[in-house]
Protein backbone atom coordinates (compact mmCIF):
# COMPACT_ATOMS: atom_id res chain seq x y z
CA UNK A 1 0.00 0.00 0.00
CA UNK A 2 1.17 3.23 -0.94
CA UNK A 3 1.81 6.17 1.43
CA UNK A 4 -0.87 8.03 0.16
CA UNK A 5 -3.47 5.04 0.44
CA UNK A 6 -1.84 4.38 4.00
CA UNK A 7 -2.88 8.06 4.86
CA UNK A 8 -6.02 7.97 3.67
CA UNK A 9 -7.06 4.73 5.35
CA UNK A 10 -5.87 6.35 8.44
CA UNK A 11 -8.61 9.49 8.00
CA UNK A 12 -11.32 6.80 6.98
CA UNK A 13 -10.73 5.04 10.57
CA UNK A 14 -10.74 8.31 12.46
CA UNK A 15 -13.53 9.32 11.19
CA UNK A 16 -15.90 6.50 11.25
CA UNK A 17 -14.15 6.29 14.81
CA UNK A 18 -15.60 9.71 15.62
CA UNK A 19 -18.90 9.08 14.17
CA UNK A 20 -19.32 5.65 16.18
CA UNK A 21 -18.81 8.11 18.91
CA UNK A 22 -21.21 10.44 18.33
CA UNK A 23 -23.70 7.73 17.57
CA UNK A 24 -24.36 6.19 21.38
CA UNK A 25 -24.87 10.03 22.13
CA UNK A 26 -28.10 9.31 19.98
CA UNK A 27 -29.29 6.28 21.28
CA UNK A 28 -32.25 6.94 23.81
CA UNK A 29 -30.74 3.48 25.46
CA UNK A 30 -27.75 5.73 27.20
CA UNK A 31 -30.16 8.23 28.67
CA UNK A 32 -33.12 6.09 29.63
CA UNK A 33 -30.52 3.86 31.13
CA UNK A 34 -29.24 6.87 33.61
CA UNK A 35 -32.26 7.74 34.62
CA UNK A 36 -33.12 3.79 34.96
CA UNK A 37 -30.50 3.83 37.19
CA UNK A 38 -30.73 6.90 39.21
CA UNK A 39 -34.25 5.84 39.92
CA UNK A 40 -33.13 3.05 41.51
CA UNK A 41 -31.17 4.12 43.74
CA UNK A 42 -33.84 6.75 44.52
CA UNK A 43 -36.01 3.87 45.27
CA UNK A 44 -33.56 1.98 47.48
CA UNK A 45 -33.02 4.76 49.57
CA UNK A 46 -36.76 4.82 50.02
CA UNK A 47 -37.42 1.56 51.36
CA UNK A 48 -33.85 1.78 53.28
CA UNK A 49 -35.48 4.82 55.16
CA UNK A 50 -38.82 3.13 56.10
CA UNK A 51 -37.29 -0.36 56.54
CA UNK A 52 -34.26 0.62 58.60
CA UNK A 53 -35.26 4.64 59.63
CA UNK A 54 -31.38 5.16 58.05
CA UNK A 55 -30.06 5.09 54.56
CA UNK A 56 -26.49 3.12 54.17
CA UNK A 57 -25.19 4.02 51.03
CA UNK A 58 -25.82 7.52 48.77
CA UNK A 59 -28.46 7.24 46.14
CA UNK A 60 -26.16 7.94 43.29
CA UNK A 61 -24.47 4.47 43.56
CA UNK A 62 -26.31 3.10 41.21
CA UNK A 63 -25.76 5.31 38.57
CA UNK A 64 -22.04 5.48 39.30
CA UNK A 65 -22.24 1.93 38.50
CA UNK A 66 -24.32 2.28 35.65
CA UNK A 67 -21.03 4.07 34.07
CA UNK A 68 -18.31 2.53 35.97
CA UNK A 69 -16.40 -0.92 35.59
CA UNK A 70 -18.84 -1.92 32.84
CA UNK A 71 -17.07 1.03 30.33
CA UNK A 72 -13.76 -0.48 30.56
CA UNK A 73 -14.75 -4.07 30.03
CA UNK A 74 -16.47 -2.40 26.56
CA UNK A 75 -13.30 -0.89 25.80
CA UNK A 76 -12.09 -4.49 25.97
CA UNK A 77 -14.32 -5.92 23.93
CA UNK A 78 -14.80 -3.63 21.53
CA UNK A 79 -11.24 -3.77 20.80
CA UNK A 80 -11.31 -7.45 20.56
CA UNK A 81 -14.80 -7.31 18.29
CA UNK A 82 -14.01 -4.51 16.29
CA UNK A 83 -9.88 -5.58 15.42
CA UNK A 84 -11.59 -9.07 14.32
CA UNK A 85 -14.13 -8.16 11.98
CA UNK A 86 -16.96 -9.79 13.99
CA UNK A 87 -20.09 -7.23 12.63
CA UNK A 88 -23.61 -6.66 13.00
CA UNK A 89 -25.79 -4.59 10.89
CA UNK A 90 -28.08 -1.75 12.00
CA UNK A 91 -31.25 -4.91 12.12
CA UNK A 92 -29.71 -6.09 15.36
CA UNK A 93 -28.12 -2.19 16.62
CA UNK A 94 -32.34 -1.22 16.53
CA UNK A 95 -33.59 -3.82 17.66
CA UNK A 96 -31.23 -4.89 20.80
CA UNK A 97 -31.56 -1.33 21.64
CA UNK A 98 -35.49 -1.02 21.34
CA UNK A 99 -35.73 -4.35 23.60
CA UNK A 100 -33.65 -3.18 26.08
CA UNK A 101 -35.17 -0.22 26.46
CA UNK A 102 -38.67 -1.87 26.73
CA UNK A 103 -37.23 -3.82 29.42
CA UNK A 104 -35.63 -0.84 31.26
CA UNK A 105 -39.22 0.82 31.54
CA UNK A 106 -40.76 -2.37 33.17
CA UNK A 107 -38.24 -2.16 35.84
CA UNK A 108 -37.16 -5.61 35.62
CA UNK A 109 -33.59 -5.71 35.39
CA UNK A 110 -32.84 -9.12 35.39
CA UNK A 111 -34.19 -10.06 31.93
CA UNK A 112 -31.19 -7.29 31.03
CA UNK A 113 -29.06 -10.17 29.52
CA UNK A 114 -27.64 -10.96 26.34
CA UNK A 115 -29.07 -14.67 27.25
CA UNK A 116 -32.59 -13.28 26.60
CA UNK A 117 -32.21 -10.53 24.03
CA UNK A 118 -30.04 -11.85 21.49
CA UNK A 119 -31.97 -14.49 21.35
CA UNK A 120 -35.19 -12.63 20.53
CA UNK A 121 -34.00 -10.82 17.93
CA UNK A 122 -32.31 -13.56 16.52
CA UNK A 123 -35.89 -15.31 16.71
CA UNK A 124 -37.33 -12.66 15.35
CA UNK A 125 -34.68 -12.46 12.00
CA UNK A 126 -35.31 -15.96 11.72
CA UNK A 127 -39.14 -15.43 11.49
CA UNK A 128 -39.14 -12.47 9.43
CA UNK A 129 -36.67 -14.21 6.70
CA UNK A 130 -39.05 -17.59 6.55
CA UNK A 131 -42.39 -15.64 6.67
CA UNK A 132 -41.31 -13.33 4.23
CA UNK A 133 -42.50 -10.17 6.39
CA UNK A 134 -42.63 -6.41 5.02
CA UNK A 135 -40.80 -4.45 7.12
CA UNK A 136 -41.08 -0.66 6.82
CA UNK A 137 -38.78 1.55 4.92
CA UNK A 138 -36.93 3.30 7.64
CA UNK A 139 -36.30 -0.52 9.32
CA UNK A 140 -33.42 -2.45 8.52
CA UNK A 141 -33.49 -6.00 6.56
CA UNK A 142 -31.71 -8.78 9.15
CA UNK A 143 -29.22 -10.54 7.44
CA UNK A 144 -28.91 -14.93 8.73
CA UNK A 145 -25.23 -14.52 8.04
CA UNK A 146 -24.73 -12.60 10.72
CA UNK A 147 -26.86 -15.17 13.08
CA UNK A 148 -22.79 -16.16 13.94
CA UNK A 149 -21.26 -13.04 15.04
CA UNK A 150 -24.32 -11.85 17.02
CA UNK A 151 -23.90 -15.23 18.78
CA UNK A 152 -20.54 -14.50 19.14
CA UNK A 153 -21.16 -11.28 21.07
CA UNK A 154 -23.71 -12.38 22.88
CA UNK A 155 -21.10 -15.05 24.56
CA UNK A 156 -18.95 -11.94 25.21
CA UNK A 157 -21.41 -10.36 27.06
CA UNK A 158 -22.65 -13.08 29.09
CA UNK A 159 -19.18 -13.79 30.01
CA UNK A 160 -18.88 -10.14 31.12
CA UNK A 161 -22.31 -10.33 32.95
CA UNK A 162 -20.66 -13.23 35.55
CA UNK A 163 -17.68 -11.00 35.64
CA UNK A 164 -19.48 -7.80 36.84
CA UNK A 165 -21.64 -9.74 38.85
CA UNK A 166 -18.48 -11.07 40.68
CA UNK A 167 -16.90 -8.11 40.80
CA UNK A 168 -19.53 -5.21 41.12
CA UNK A 169 -23.07 -6.60 41.92
CA UNK A 170 -22.12 -6.86 45.69
CA UNK A 171 -20.29 -3.96 46.68
CA UNK A 172 -23.66 -2.30 47.68
CA UNK A 173 -26.73 -4.96 48.33
CA UNK A 174 -29.03 -3.49 50.57
CA UNK A 175 -30.12 -4.50 53.66
CA UNK A 176 -34.08 -4.79 54.32
CA UNK A 177 -36.56 -6.60 56.52
CA UNK A 178 -39.15 -8.56 55.46
CA UNK A 179 -41.81 -10.72 57.10
CA UNK A 180 -41.66 -15.06 56.95
CA UNK A 181 -44.70 -16.99 56.64
CA UNK A 182 -44.76 -17.57 60.28
CA UNK A 183 -44.93 -13.91 60.96
CA UNK A 184 -41.17 -13.31 62.37
CA UNK A 185 -39.15 -9.90 61.08
CA UNK A 186 -36.08 -11.49 59.09
CA UNK A 187 -33.03 -9.80 57.60
CA UNK A 188 -32.75 -9.60 53.32
CA UNK A 189 -30.12 -8.34 51.34
CA UNK A 190 -30.94 -6.92 47.94
CA UNK A 191 -29.24 -5.57 45.06
CA UNK A 192 -30.68 -4.12 41.65
CA UNK A 193 -27.71 -3.32 39.19
CA UNK A 194 -27.48 -1.77 35.42
CA UNK A 195 -24.03 -1.98 33.64
CA UNK A 196 -23.90 -0.08 30.52
CA UNK A 197 -20.98 -1.93 27.80
CA UNK A 198 -20.58 -0.08 24.99
CA UNK A 199 -19.43 -2.39 22.25
CA UNK A 200 -17.93 -1.12 19.11
CA UNK A 201 -19.23 -3.31 15.93
CA UNK A 202 -18.28 -3.15 12.15
CA UNK A 203 -21.44 -2.62 10.04
CA UNK A 204 -22.02 -2.96 6.78
CA UNK A 205 -22.12 -0.15 4.03
CA UNK A 206 -19.81 2.48 4.84
CA UNK A 207 -16.79 4.30 4.25
CA UNK A 208 -14.15 1.55 5.55
CA UNK A 209 -13.20 -0.71 2.51
CA UNK A 210 -12.78 -4.54 3.25
CA UNK A 211 -9.34 -5.89 4.55
CA UNK A 212 -7.70 -9.26 3.28
CA UNK A 213 -8.07 -10.58 7.06
CA UNK A 214 -10.90 -7.64 8.08
CA UNK A 215 -13.73 -7.91 8.47
CA UNK A 216 -13.49 -11.96 9.46
CA UNK A 217 -17.43 -12.23 8.27
CA UNK A 218 -17.11 -10.41 4.99
CA UNK A 219 -21.27 -9.18 4.07
CA UNK A 220 -19.81 -6.65 1.81
CA UNK A 221 -17.52 -4.27 0.27
CA UNK A 222 -17.64 -1.16 2.72
CA UNK A 223 -18.39 -0.91 6.30
CA UNK A 224 -18.85 1.73 9.19
CA UNK A 225 -18.26 0.99 12.58
CA UNK A 226 -21.32 2.06 15.32
CA UNK A 227 -21.60 1.43 19.25
CA UNK A 228 -23.95 -0.65 20.13
CA UNK A 229 -24.81 0.33 24.14
CA UNK A 230 -25.70 -3.03 25.43
CA UNK A 231 -26.81 -2.73 28.96
CA UNK A 232 -26.61 -5.68 31.27
CA UNK A 233 -29.00 -5.79 34.46
CA UNK A 234 -28.87 -7.58 37.25
CA UNK A 235 -31.61 -8.22 40.51
CA UNK A 236 -31.60 -10.43 43.35
CA UNK A 237 -32.59 -10.80 47.12
CA UNK A 238 -30.82 -13.30 49.26
CA UNK A 239 -32.36 -14.30 52.94
CA UNK A 240 -30.41 -17.43 53.40
CA UNK A 241 -26.53 -16.63 53.26
CA UNK A 242 -24.50 -13.27 52.82
CA UNK A 243 -24.82 -12.08 49.36
CA UNK A 244 -21.03 -12.43 48.31
CA UNK A 245 -20.76 -16.15 48.63
CA UNK A 246 -23.98 -16.61 46.55
CA UNK A 247 -23.02 -13.97 44.05
CA UNK A 248 -19.41 -15.83 43.64
CA UNK A 249 -21.70 -19.03 42.45
CA UNK A 250 -23.90 -16.92 39.99
CA UNK A 251 -20.91 -15.25 38.24
CA UNK A 252 -19.12 -18.52 37.98
CA UNK A 253 -22.38 -20.30 36.69
CA UNK A 254 -23.09 -17.38 34.04
CA UNK A 255 -19.52 -17.15 32.96
CA UNK A 256 -19.54 -21.04 32.06
CA UNK A 257 -22.56 -20.96 30.22
CA UNK A 258 -21.05 -17.99 27.64
CA UNK A 259 -18.05 -20.21 27.41
CA UNK A 260 -20.55 -23.35 26.56
CA UNK A 261 -22.49 -20.88 24.07
CA UNK A 262 -19.45 -19.75 22.25
CA UNK A 263 -18.04 -22.92 21.46
CA UNK A 264 -21.59 -23.94 20.03
CA UNK A 265 -21.31 -21.15 18.33
CA UNK A 266 -17.91 -21.64 16.92
CA UNK A 267 -19.07 -25.35 15.80
CA UNK A 268 -21.82 -23.79 13.44
CA UNK A 269 -18.40 -23.38 11.10
CA UNK A 270 -19.13 -27.20 10.20
CA UNK A 271 -22.64 -27.61 11.35
CA UNK A 272 -24.46 -24.67 10.67
CA UNK A 273 -28.03 -26.06 12.94
CA UNK A 274 -26.20 -25.20 15.97
CA UNK A 275 -26.05 -21.61 15.84
CA UNK A 276 -29.66 -22.11 16.38
CA UNK A 277 -28.29 -24.43 19.29
CA UNK A 278 -26.53 -21.70 21.14
CA UNK A 279 -29.31 -19.08 21.13
CA UNK A 280 -31.16 -21.63 22.79
CA UNK A 281 -28.85 -22.72 25.00
CA UNK A 282 -28.17 -19.52 26.07
CA UNK A 283 -31.65 -18.47 26.80
CA UNK A 284 -33.05 -21.72 28.65
CA UNK A 285 -30.03 -21.96 30.53
CA UNK A 286 -29.57 -18.37 31.97
CA UNK A 287 -33.63 -18.86 32.49
CA UNK A 288 -33.16 -22.07 34.56
CA UNK A 289 -30.32 -20.12 36.29
CA UNK A 290 -32.43 -17.42 37.38
CA UNK A 291 -35.11 -19.95 38.19
CA UNK A 292 -32.94 -21.88 40.72
CA UNK A 293 -31.64 -19.15 42.23
CA UNK A 294 -35.32 -17.73 43.28
CA UNK A 295 -35.92 -21.55 44.46
CA UNK A 296 -32.93 -21.77 46.53
CA UNK A 297 -33.46 -17.71 47.72
CA UNK A 298 -37.18 -19.11 49.00
CA UNK A 299 -36.65 -22.50 50.22
CA UNK A 300 -33.66 -22.47 52.07
CA UNK A 301 -34.85 -20.92 55.14
CA UNK A 302 -34.25 -17.32 56.60
CA UNK A 303 -30.99 -17.09 58.03
CA UNK A 304 -31.00 -13.47 58.99
CA UNK A 305 -33.54 -13.73 62.31
CA UNK A 306 -33.70 -13.51 65.60
CA UNK A 307 -31.13 -15.27 67.72
CA UNK A 308 -31.03 -16.79 71.04
CA UNK A 309 -27.38 -16.03 71.50
CA UNK A 310 -27.29 -12.54 71.01
CA UNK A 311 -28.07 -9.58 68.31
CA UNK A 312 -27.42 -10.39 64.69
CA UNK A 313 -25.77 -7.90 62.68
CA UNK A 314 -27.51 -6.75 59.38
CA UNK A 315 -25.52 -3.73 58.31
CA UNK A 316 -22.65 -1.79 59.63
CA UNK A 317 -23.16 1.56 58.64
CA UNK A 318 -20.05 3.21 56.85
CA UNK A 319 -18.20 5.50 59.18
CA UNK A 320 -19.07 4.48 62.44
CA UNK A 321 -17.45 3.26 65.59
CA UNK A 322 -19.14 0.05 64.64
CA UNK A 323 -17.19 -0.14 61.14
CA UNK A 324 -14.10 0.65 62.89
CA UNK A 325 -13.88 -2.14 65.19
CA UNK A 326 -14.33 -4.23 61.76
CA UNK A 327 -17.67 -5.60 63.14
CA UNK A 328 -19.46 -7.63 59.94
CA UNK A 329 -22.88 -8.67 58.47
CA UNK A 330 -24.34 -11.77 59.81
CA UNK A 331 -22.02 -11.32 63.20
CA UNK A 332 -23.85 -11.90 66.56
CA UNK A 333 -23.21 -9.67 69.49
CA UNK A 334 -23.04 -12.07 72.39
CA UNK A 335 -21.36 -10.21 74.98
CA UNK A 336 -21.30 -6.29 75.48
CA UNK A 337 -18.87 -5.00 78.14
CA UNK A 338 -19.21 -7.75 79.91
CA UNK A 339 -22.97 -8.12 79.98
CA UNK A 340 -25.05 -10.90 78.06
CA UNK A 341 -27.37 -8.63 75.51
CA UNK A 342 -30.56 -10.82 73.79
CA UNK A 343 -31.39 -7.00 72.51
CA UNK A 344 -30.75 -3.77 71.38
CA UNK A 345 -32.21 -1.98 74.25
CA UNK A 346 -29.72 -4.15 76.39
CA UNK A 347 -27.04 -3.86 73.88
CA UNK A 348 -27.29 0.32 74.47
CA UNK A 349 -27.83 -0.40 78.64
CA UNK A 350 -24.42 -2.45 78.58
CA UNK A 351 -22.89 0.48 77.07
CA UNK A 352 -23.85 2.54 80.21
CA UNK A 353 -21.21 0.87 81.84
CA UNK A 354 -18.44 2.03 79.97
CA UNK A 355 -19.18 5.41 78.40
CA UNK A 356 -15.62 5.89 77.36
CA UNK A 357 -14.76 2.24 76.28
CA UNK A 358 -16.63 -0.32 74.28
CA UNK A 359 -15.82 -4.21 74.27
CA UNK A 360 -17.02 -6.62 72.31
CA UNK A 361 -17.55 -10.39 72.25
CA UNK A 362 -18.75 -11.32 68.81
CA UNK A 363 -20.00 -14.46 67.36
CA UNK A 364 -18.78 -14.52 63.43
CA UNK A 365 -20.51 -16.13 60.91
CA UNK A 366 -18.83 -19.63 61.88
CA UNK A 367 -20.06 -19.29 64.80
CA UNK A 368 -16.47 -18.61 66.16
CA UNK A 369 -16.09 -16.62 68.70
CA UNK A 370 -13.66 -13.27 68.47
CA UNK A 371 -13.45 -9.71 70.31
CA UNK A 372 -13.59 -6.13 69.53
CA UNK A 373 -13.42 -3.00 71.17
CA UNK A 374 -12.86 0.46 70.73
CA UNK A 375 -12.98 3.90 72.38
CA UNK A 376 -15.93 6.02 72.28
CA UNK A 377 -16.42 10.11 72.40
CA UNK A 378 -19.23 11.50 73.85
CA UNK A 379 -22.71 10.49 72.95
CA UNK A 380 -21.55 7.61 71.11
CA UNK A 381 -22.73 4.70 72.86
CA UNK A 382 -25.83 5.59 71.61
CA UNK A 383 -24.66 5.85 67.90
CA UNK A 384 -22.67 2.56 67.30
CA UNK A 385 -23.90 2.52 63.74
CA UNK A 386 -25.50 -0.78 63.78
CA UNK A 387 -28.76 -2.22 62.05
CA UNK A 388 -29.81 -4.96 64.14
CA UNK A 389 -32.32 -8.25 63.61
CA UNK A 390 -35.13 -7.91 66.10
CA UNK A 391 -38.95 -8.95 66.04
CA UNK A 392 -39.96 -5.86 66.03
CA UNK A 393 -43.28 -4.34 64.99
CA UNK A 394 -42.15 -1.52 63.80
CA UNK A 395 -40.39 -2.91 60.49
CA UNK A 396 -43.48 -3.38 57.96
CA UNK A 397 -44.05 -6.65 55.53
CA UNK A 398 -42.26 -6.16 52.34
Amino acid sequence: MSESGRDSLIDQWFSELLTAGLSILLNPVLYIGAVAAGLAGVWRIKRERKDLRTSVKPWYIELAGFFGLSLILGLLFSVGLSGAGIPLNLYWIYAVSALTLLIMLTGQFRLLSSAFLFPIVAGGAVAIMFFNVTLPEWFPEPATELLLPAAVIMSLLLIGEGLLIRFNAGENTSPRFITTPRGMKAGAFFTKRMWLVPLLIPVPDGAITALGWWPLIDTGGSYSLLILPAVIGFQLTVVHDLPDSILKRISAQVIWLGLLCGVIAAGSIYAPVLIYVSFAAAFIGRLVLVLRTRALCRYSGYHFIDKERGVMIIEVLPGSPAAKMGLLRGEIIHKVNGQLVKNETEIYAALQKNLAHCKLEILNYDGEVRYAQTALHEGQHYQLGLILIENRSRYQAS
